[in-house]
């Protein structure tokens, strides 16, 4: 079996499933353009041969979309009169990979990936499988946010954006961030940036489910000193203060919804964070559908890339008809 991943280097996911693989996977990196790699599409009558540094992606089995990267306009080695159309041509061209190989067994289709990033969409989704959803208010109106904020009280908000804001040369990112009743808020931004308003549910715990085909790891996620009370774990991420353990105690009827949820979905794997309440309320909070697992793996030991790795071999044997 072999495997073509998609991602952007370093990614040590990838090396951490090649343990349990046979043969050497094949990456593509979108971001080594346009100096070591390359690609091109060769018609031969019926469909398009792939190449990429005069390797054909179709003998592949199974492609696995981890975590490009596309170059920025403004890293293309040409005039910046031309850089916009430069990276049209360049983006057309990668992107074009993604609709192809259907023949191939994808983890997970990007198209699908690409939908199921949308938050609204991720929240119906979830309410249409049976998971509990916070009161939620999307919204560019400074009127509407203040509205939700007196009807609902204790709120919390995120980003709609997903970039990073780089001050100094150090990226820094938007977590998620509690806003009190009281506290005096200027919206007028969101006029040009609108962003996501929910209730506050109090936590107990956060709870990272890591869904792999029909397997699911559940991971409970402590926080304790300088966490203590911040509403987004993501912001301790790499301290010392965050404790991740094996999270046993998933009701099985939960653990179904989370498979079904990310199954219909049209994806093969997602990451699904959840936070249990001091009730014993699991609330959903969204689900990252290419998310990652492998400080999971890590702090609890349980085998999430052996199980990526079985979903390559199972989902080849499925499409061969094995």
């Amino acid at each position: 079996m072999k495997v073509l991943v998609i991602t952007t280097d370093p990614d040590p996911h990838v090396d951490m499933v090649q343990k349990h693989l046979d043969n050497q996977i094949i990456r593509f990196d979108p971001c080594e353009f346009p100096f070591n790699t390359d690609v091109t599409y060769v018609w031969n009558g019926f469909k398009f041969d792939i190449y990429s540094k005069n390797q054909s992606f179709s003998g592949v089995d199974v492609v696995w979309y981890r975590k490009p990267r596309l170059l920025k306009v403004s890293e293309l080695p040409v005039d910046p009169m031309y850089q916009h159309f430069a990276f049209s041509a360049y983006k057309r061209t990668v992107q074009a990979l993604y609709g192809l190989l259907q023949d191939k067994m994808w983890v997970s289709d990007p198209w699908m990936i690409f939908r199921a990033e949308n938050k609204l969409h991720q929240l119906e989704c979830a309410a249409v499988y049976g998971f509990r959803v916070p009161q939620t208010l999307i919204t560019s109106s400074p009127n509407d946010a203040e509205k939700f904020r007196k009807n609902v009280g204790k709120i919390i908000t995120k980003t709609m954006g997903n970039e990073f804001v780089v001050i100094d040369g150090k990226p820094y990112n938007f977590y998620t961030t509690r806003i009190a009743p009281d506290e005096v808020i200027d919206f007028s931004g969101l006029r040009i940036s609108p962003a996501i308003f929910q209730e506050e549910v109090t936590k107990g715990v956060d709870v990272r489910v890591t869904v792999v085909g029909d397997q699911v790891f559940p991971c409970e996620i402590q926080q304790k000193g300088t966490m203590l009370g911040e509403i987004d774990w993501r912001s301790g991420i790499g301290g010392l203060d965050l404790i991740y353990i094996s999270h046993d105690r998933l009701p099985s009827d939960l653990a179904e919804k989370c498979i079904r949820l990310v199954q219909g979905m049209g994806l093969k794997f997602g990451a699904i964070d959840l936070i249990l309440d001091p009730q014993g309320n699991y609330w959903f909070m969204e689900i990252n559908p290419n998310g990652q697992w492998g400080f999971v793996e890590e702090e609890t030991g349980v085998p999430i890339s052996k199980a990526m790795a079985a979903l390559f071999r199972a989902d080849n044997q499925t499409l061969n008809g094995s």
